[in-house]
């Protein structure tokens, strides 16, 4: 039996760090660091095993160069590899991300996409307590809801989120997840409030439990049938690519281990926090017992 089983495409990251501006066409721009990951959809299945959560990952990795060190890299995280589709031609997702000290860039290709259909989905979600993956997913995959309400496990979305989206359209969908936990522009975007209190108390009404990501300031959730407010650890921030993945990841390995609503939230914070320090969100420095003893300084206040 798994803790989560994570449901996504993975992808290689070439991470193009401390750029002075993204470069037009035309021109070019040097980077002050460069290093290659697995990252996308990856980080919070990893993120959970380096947080000790027995994670399980659906998803597919080509047998070129590119896949063999993104499976590598995921193997060595502890990482169950059971369920990870490999070979036959198969080719790695890539996403090169293009950060300055403001923001970031991407440029990506499409690679092969996993199959998420038939019955060994169902024996995957059915060896799970909990079941993460996107938005998409579960539109484009309605198999994967309906598995898991069949088999009674609960479901978070992370609602990567598409302006072209309407709350209408994806009421029905987010009805049936146990927790979404979408960043502040997505919860306002998706709910239509201005601001993340008006957002969280429309999204509330709809799904169970909603954890909005405000960034630097943390979280707004309301979680197990009460609110809360969290405030992030103040860190100097290197990189934020991946750190809403590591956030989910610490959220969904405290609730795991039975922790109360406002652990769930420190861990979810000091994840996020310890991530955004690094060119690579799950860098060495990324470890359980760093997660843990930077949870213990987060404020959360019950409102």
């Amino acid at each position: 039996m798994f803790d989560v089983l994570c449901i996504s495409d993975c992808c290689a990251d070439l991470i193009f760090q401390g750029l002075p501006a993204v470069p037009t066409l035309g021109t070019e721009e040097y980077c002050q660091r460069f290093s290659i990951h697995a990252g996308g959809g990856a980080n919070a299945p990893m993120g959970l095993a380096r947080l000790g959560c027995r994670a399980a990952y659906w998803s597919c990795v080509g047998d070129d160069a590119l896949g063999k060190l993104v499976w590598n890299e995921m193997e060595q995280s502890g990482l169950s590899m059971r369920f990870i589709q490999r070979g036959n031609g198969r080719k790695t997702w890539v996403s090169a991300v293009l950060a300055t000290a403001e923001d970031r860039a991407f440029a990506s290709y499409a690679g092969t996409s996993a199959d998420y259909t038939g019955g060994s989905l169902n024996a995957g979600i059915r060896a799970a307590r909990h079941v993460h993956t996107y938005l998409y997913y579960v539109q484009k995959y309605p198999d994967i809801l309906a598995d898991c309400r069949a088999a009674n496990v609960p479901l978070s979305l992370d609602l990567a989120y598409d302006p072209a989206v309407t709350l209408t359209d994806v009421r029905a969908v987010l009805s049936q997840a146990d927790i979404i936990p979408p960043s502040q522009p997505e919860a306002c975007l998706l709910s239509g409030e201005k601001t993340r209190t008006g957002a969280l108390e429309r999204l509330m009404e709809i799904c169970p439990n909603v954890v909005i990501t405000c960034g630097s300031e943390g979280c707004l959730a309301w979680l197990d049938g009460a609110a809360y407010r969290a405030k992030a650890p103040q860190v100097h921030a290197v990189n934020a690519n991946g750190a809403g993945d590591l956030f989910n990841a610490g959220l969904l390995a405290a609730r795991m281990a039975g922790r109360s609503a406002a652990d769930q939230l420190r861990t979810a914070c000091a994840a996020g926090a310890i991530a955004v320090t690094v060119d690579s969100c799950l860098a060495d420095t990324f470890q359980r017992s760093a997660v843990w003893a930077l949870a213990e300084t987060v404020e959360v206040e019950k409102l």
